[in-house]
């Protein structure tokens, strides 16, 4: 079974949270304040990044010091 990096779900989710919450806050004051290709890039793609930040480059997590050490917990 694939083993999940906690780290990159949390933060990735953390960032679409806040990124919604703040583009429905500016687009209250100013309905086309952005074109929707925009809105939706922005709260899209970082996570993906994030994910492939933490799973192939650093290969780290935060939550699960085992995470790709090949050790059983």
């Amino acid at each position: 079974m694939r083993e999940w990096n906690i780290t990159a779900i949390v933060l990735g989710l953390t960032w679409v949270i806040t990124s919604y919450s703040v583009i429905r806050i500016i687009l209250a004051s100013s309905p086309d304040a952005f074109p929707v290709a925009f809105i939706v890039t922005i709260i899209i793609l970082p996570p993906i990044l994030i994910r492939v930040l933490f799973e192939s480059v650093l290969k780290y997590d935060f939550f699960n010091k085992d995470y790709k050490s090949g050790r059983k917990k």
